[in-house]
């Protein structure tokens, strides 16, 4: 058997669908192959993306491009355990939900498993968190223009607050399903963190720096981390937000893992208690019990 795990979107995302594989092909051990046929065919709606996990620190990651099986209907979703074919397919319906049966199947070893969905419950990846940490490293070394940034970033109270705008304002249909964060989240954070770290120092990453310097001003507590022009910026700056001590989230995958995988394990979370516009979902499984919801009205 091997699993194949569906890749779509940024590299958040695409860390969260090489996360579920890893984590499943440990529990079966079985070989995992990634497949990226998402990224040869027109997206529709969907935000352009290009495929990122290879400027991490993977090795030997197994991509295939051919076409991923599709979803199966209501009636062959439920029988195809008990048939003697030689797939498994299932689509997650929900991005946050966690499905222990995923680590209980039957019968698994002699049918090869295929997985679409995004898989952002951490309750799948929890035994895999050391392995993760390494290989979400960047497999170059930090840039120069990043150095200055780590090192201030190691020498203080540093807080990354991370604010997510791009396609959630300019595509409508990412604006329809994400929606924005308002600033008053991020001010709320802000003050309840500087409560109890009064030194803290804030380490601003957005793919909008001329609105998140307006929104929320300049002062010596402030560092706006400005974008390298390298093609694997995501991922360095995925570095930076490792390293600092506390962290403010915005609705996104990649500052989840800035947070989730933070080398302070005992800094604090601020995170939004609505992740998407749907706000009657349950987030148990994506936001840990000890990070700090912040309510957004």
């Amino acid at each position: 058997m091997a699993i194949y795990s569906y890749l779509q979107g940024g590299l958040g995302n695409q860390m969260f669908q090489y996360a579920i594989a890893r984590a499943l092909s440990e529990r079966y051990q079985t070989a995992f192959i990634l497949n990226r046929s998402w990224f040869n065919a027109p997206q529709g709606n969907a935000t352009p993306r290009e495929l990122q996990l290879s400027l991490l620190n993977i090795k030997d990651i197994p991509f295939t491009g051919e076409v991923f099986p599709k979803k199966l209907g209501k009636i062959s979703r439920i029988l195809q355990p008990f048939l003697p074919t030689q797939s498994l397919v299932i689509y997650q319906r929900n991005a946050f939900d966690f499905d222990p049966m995923l680590f209980k199947l039957k019968n698994i070893s002699t049918k090869n498993l295929y997985l679409s969905g995004y898989w952002q419950a951490f309750p799948y990846i929890e035994a895999i968190r050391e392995q993760l940490k390494e290989e979400f490293k960047t497999r170059s070394a930090i840039a120069d223009s990043y150095q200055d940034y780590l090192q201030k970033i190691h020498s203080s109270e540093s807080v990354m607050v991370h604010i997510r705008r791009g396609d959630y304002v300019h595509s409508p249909a990412a604006a329809q399903y994400h929606g924005t964060l308002p600033i008053d989240y991020y001010q709320t954070a802000i003050q309840d963190l500087l409560a109890t770290k009064p030194n803290a120092h804030f380490f601003i990453f957005s793919d909008d720096l001329t609105w998140a310097k307006e929104a929320l001003g300049a002062s010596a507590q402030k560092t706006y981390i400005e974008h390298a022009s390298s093609a694997d910026a995501a991922a360095q700056e995925l570095q930076l937000m490792f390293a600092c001590k506390h962290h403010i989230i915005a609705n996104s995958s990649l500052s989840w893992w800035g947070a989730w995988l933070k080398q302070d394990t005992g800094g604090l979370v601020f995170a939004p208690n609505r992740w998407i516009n749907d706000q009657h979902l349950d987030l148990s499984n994506l936001l840990p019990a000890q990070w700090n919801k912040v309510a957004i009205e």
